[in-house]
């Protein structure tokens, strides 16, 4: 079933909500130091994606240049396969029309790989052991700007 989240920029009072997400959804979370580390600096971004009110996820990116990075995005054990994930990407790449995306993502992470993927990703390289806990290599992704 596909619910329709709100999207909206992340603010002080979801710190903790972001970072008990994060903790959710992966083995090397980023904590709540880490969030407001990022909110603070003017190239990143941080939205929350909320249904009925619950915050259920999160994209980050940082602009560097002409690109994107998409630094960190989660979604709820409890919300997955709602299509939350698409919506915080389509925002992400709606926020900044006119850039190249990248990402790094683990490579044993098919389900997130299909997502991208189906967002106009392609895979353009690998990094050896980038992530930890457990240690395993990274995928590089670009989504290239779309020529009108």
């Amino acid at each position: 079933m596909k619910q329709k989240a709100e999207i909206v920029p992340a603010s002080e009072q979801d710190l903790a909500v972001l970072a008990e997400l994060a903790e959710q959804c992966f083995p090397d979370p980023w904590s709540e130091n880490v969030f407001r580390q990022t909110m603070c600096c003017c190239y990143n971004r941080i939205w929350c994606a909320k249904v009925d009110g619950k915050l259920c996820g999160y994209a980050a990116v940082s602009r560097t240049g002409d690109a994107v990075n998409l630094d960190d995005i989660a979604v709820s054990p409890a919300f997955r396969r709602q299509g939350i994930g698409r919506q915080l990407l389509d925002w992400a790449h709606g926020q900044f029309p006119e850039s190249e995306f990248w990402l790094e993502v683990r490579e044993s992470n098919a389900a997130a790989i299909a997502l991208y993927e189906s967002a106009g990703y392609r895979q353009g390289g690998f990094r050896k052991r980038y992530y930890h806990d457990p240690e395993e290599g990274a995928v590089l992704m670009t989504r290239e700007v779309k020529k009108t």
